[in-house]
């Protein structure tokens, strides 16, 4: 091998590995979760059934996906143990957001309806400095 092709193949690697750098900073959604892409929800279904079962003191837990204008991921997982609910929002793969994972302990979901949508928002919860905004379902 010349040194010009070495050096078209220490390209190539190169290449390759910063794609595989790049590709691991996504998230594929699993079939489980709630998908939220610019207002176009998946597995609403079982958005509504974890609200229910916060109201009702049944156990379940979810993972919300919802995507940045940019098509970032950002995560937020939640889980009720029958009594409080925890929540984990992870913004480490929105490029041009804080790039955190921040918890919070809360204590129900507020719904506010109007004419044009529906907000889920958490309440009672132990931080005050976070976004406790769950889902937004548009009309």
């Amino acid at each position: 091998m010349d040194y010009r092709e070495g050096h078209l193949m220490k390209k190539a690697i190169w290449f390759m590995f910063i794609l595989l750098l790049m590709s691991g900073c996504s998230y594929n959604p699993s079939d489980e979760d709630i998908v939220d892409s610019h207002g176009e929800i998946t597995n609403l279904e079982k958005f509504m059934k974890f609200v229910g079962n916060v109201n009702e003191g049944t156990k379940d837990k979810i993972r919300i996906v919802r995507y940045t204008i940019e098509g970032d991921p950002m995560l937020h997982d939640l889980e009720y143990d029958g009594e409080i609910i925890n929540s984990t929002t992870d913004t480490t793969r929105d490029e041009f957001g804080s790039g955190s994972v921040t918890t919070a302990i809360c204590k129900s979901i507020d719904v506010k309806e109007n004419e044009e949508r529906t907000d889920y928002t958490l309440s009672g919860c132990d931080k005050t400095n976070r976004d406790n905004s769950i889902l937004v379902i548009w009309k």
